[in-house]
């Protein structure tokens, strides 16, 4: 029996595997060969569209047609397959295929390969709207087909496919970028595991795979802001109908229930803190515009007004004071034709701030609903993660964080851009403002000429009044203009008030000997009767507590004695009677800052119902002045017999400081001890006192002194 030729199982499984490496191998020169080749004609188609196409229609300058919204950043894509090409040229030039390493190149290109074709891909919808607009104009549709004709030619030239139209020509990009992982995957699948290049192609494909879901993402994204944007005066009152139904019914009762329950439960939630500080940014910055372009527009109104009325206050005020010597010093005057400052001001301001804001306004009500999806879409989330429903769950998960990732992402550069916008508007407004009163100053400040100083400004006041004391028909009435009148509003007629009696140290004797210390309460400040069988009663006066009620069982209002009458008041304002706190003032000791703590200071015996305005600083009115009783008696007695009365048992303090303003008038230090003359000026204006202090005398604001007195 002679020995059959053959191979031991071992050679013959080493011998399949080498031609099996082999086999794969070959295809993956192919595979190599046909990614480099197709990179190279998309280049070339990348290049004869940028010559043929985009710098022809640039450089005519077309109106209405704008070339960057048709092809985007179609420059930027033919760059990024160039030096791609360039990559997988060197990765293979001189190189053993059994160390071509590929997956490297798309590894090393996968950030900007990614970041031009999102762009890209991004705004290819709008592109392809834009080309259908166009096309419906004739003469734009004209300049398109010229461009497509030429680079027909040039396909035809070179024997390439032929050229359909400009949308076949703008989908390139696209068509390219998702056979990036075919291209990969194949060229994976043929390399040996053996290979230095499987590793890196494993990655490389996962890579161009998650450019890909990435910029397919990007696009639903887009879409889902689009479809939620869309207004509701978009839509008929049947497309409106055609929603309602059970299942959006039930969808919002459930987002109503979940909204209750984080209100009430205090549940948790998915929280999103980026997401937190830039819609609290855009609602303050919303605000913020809307009421800029309501109160600028107010503010425009007011100017214009106040301007006209201020030509025409200057215009009047020249009449007055011209005449013919200044004519011949050469003072300026305000001709009838002056140019309205606030015509050119109105005009800027228009232009500058409040068009700017406007447009700026009306952006914010498509994010605003978008944030409110947003919120619904949150919610719906939040409801089946209770629920633990896997699909649905999926579902609104990915299309909260779709629209989250979206605002979160444009809400950052829309407020940034708003930002700027409203700043450079404040700070247009704030310049046009203050040019504005540059003008103003420049063009009626020579109208006439006012001395700056105010000493010389008295000066010639002074002088002016002795010329018009020395007419006849003013002699009569020169001790007014002597010692100055001092009074900023015309006096209104004012009614007689019947004088209150006051409580004297007999019937606070009587009070305390005939009421115990538990029922003896003092007035902690002025009470006025309200109601019937009220009584008034004055700070610091002394009251026994009959009943703690009033005839209808209130509590509020207690039956009191005074001493001198009896009657009703609020219980709030009294306090429990303290012998310890009372005390008697000395007239002539001095007294320090620590004298306040416990004070109540009073000014001005004027009634209630009459208006003081007395000086800048304000005025401190209150017909519950202890001074009433002194003034109020003036005023019955009729006479100016007391006029230089002396008030030993009266000490009057300022409460603020002032600063005298000419010769008749007297200034003040805080806290200084005053002694009043008079209660009045001469022409019995009682908003003036005159005064003394060290020896000097001179009229002091009323409402600027206060009598102290110990509760």
């Amino acid at each position: 029996m002679t020995p059959q030729a053959g191979c031991s199982p071992v050679e013959t499984l080493t011998q399949e595997e080498e031609q099996q490496m082999q086999r794969m191998m070959a295809k993956r020169s192919k595979i190599i060969k046909e990614l480099i080749q197709t990179e190279r004609d998309y280049l070339n188609d990348l290049e004869l569209c940028v010559k043929e196409v985009i710098q022809p229609l640039r450089n005519k300058q077309i109106d209405r047609l704008d070339v960057d919204s048709l092809f985007s950043n179609i420059e930027s894509v033919h760059q990024i397959s160039a030096k791609l090409l360039s990559l997988l040229e060197e990765a293979t030039t001189d190189v053993e295929p059994a160390m071509q390493v590929i997956g490297e190149v798309f590894l090393q290109i996968k950030g900007p390969l990614e970041d031009i074709y999102k762009i890209y891909c991004y705004q290819h919808d709008e592109a392809h709207s834009v080309l259908e607009s166009y096309e419906k104009e004739e003469e734009l549709k004209q300049h398109l087909s010229l461009c497509i004709q030429s680079l027909k030619k040039i396909y035809m030239q070179e024997g390439k496919p032929n050229l359909l139209d400009m949308g076949s020509l703008m989908i390139k990009p696209i068509q390219r970028v998702m056979k990036y992982p075919l291209l990969l995957c194949e060229l994976r699948n043929s390399t040996p595991p053996s290979h230095p290049d499987f590793k890196a192609l494993e990655d490389a494909f996962a890579a161009v795979k998650d450019i890909n879901i990435n910029i397919n993402e990007l696009k639903r994204r887009k879409d889902l802001v689009l479809k939620y944007k869309k207004n509701d005066e978009d839509e008929s009152l049947k497309d409106k109908l055609s929603k309602l139904n059970i299942h959006s019914i039930s969808k919002k009762s459930k987002r109503v229930t979940n909204h209750l329950k984080i209100l009430t439960r205090g549940e948790s939630q998915v929280k999103d803190s980026t997401f937190n500080r830039e819609e609290k940014l855009f609602r303050s910055l919303e605000k913020t515009v809307r009421h800029c372009v309501k109160n600028i527009s107010f503010c425009l109104q007011h100017v214009q007004d106040a301007m006209s009325l201020t030509l025409r206050s200057v215009t009047e005020l020249q009449e007055i004071s011209h005449n013919k010597d200044e004519e011949e010093r050469g003072y300026s005057e305000v001709s009838s034709n002056a140019p309205n400052l606030s015509d050119d001001f109105a005009a800027h301001l228009q232009k500058l701030v409040l068009t700017p804001l406007s447009a700026l306004l009306s952006l914010f009500p498509g994010p605003q609903k978008l944030i409110q999806k947003r919120y619904d879409k949150l919610l719906d989330y939040n409801s089946y993660l209770q629920r633990a429903v896997a699909d649905d769950s999926d579902l609104a998960k990915r299309e909260y964080e779709a629209l989250n990732a979206q605002l979160v992402e444009e809400l950052h550069v829309f407020n940034q851009a708003a930002r700027k916008i409203l700043l450079n508007c404040l700070c247009s407004f704030i310049t046009l403002l203050r040019d504005l009163m540059l003008l103003a100053q420049r063009h009626y400040s020579t109208v006439m000429l006012v001395p700056l100083s105010a000493s010389s400004i008295s000066e010639i006041q002074n002088r002016v009044l002795e010329e018009v004391q020395s007419l006849n028909f003013v002699k009569d009435n020169s001790a007014t203009f002597i010692e100055r009148k001092l009074s900023f509003e015309k006096k209104k007629p004012v009614q007689t008030v019947p004088e209150v009696p006051r409580q004297t140290d007999t019937h606070r004797s009587k009070l305390l000997s005939t009421y115990s210390m538990e029922e003896l309460y003092q007035a902690k400040r002025k009470c006025n009767a309200t109601q019937e069988y009220d009584i008034n009663l004055l700070e610091g006066e002394l009251v026994a507590v009959m009943e703690q009620k009033d005839p209808l069982g209130s509590s509020s209002r207690w039956l009191v004695d005074t001493g001198l009458i009896k009657g009703y008041v609020y219980s709030s304002f009294l306090k429990p009677y303290n012998p310890a706190k009372v005390q008697k003032v000395d007239a002539e000791n001095r007294f320090c800052d620590d004298d306040f703590d416990n004070i109540s200071l009073f000014v001005s015996s004027r009634p209630a119902h009459d208006s003081v305005t007395g000086t800048p600083e304000g005025s401190i009115s209150d017909s519950s002045s202890s001074l009433s009783g002194t003034c109020g008696k003036s005023e019955a007695n009729g006479t100016d017999a007391d006029s230089f009365q002396e008030v030993d048992e009266q000490i009057f303090y300022a409460v603020h400081a002032f600063q005298a303003r000419s010769d008749h008038e007297l200034s003040l230090k805080e806290y200084q001890r005053v002694h009043i003359l008079r209660f009045c000026d001469l022409s019995g204006n009682k908003e003036w006192w005159l005064a003394e202090v060290q020896g000097q005398k001179g009229y002091v604001p009323a409402n600027y002194l206060g009598k102290m007195t110990y509760a």
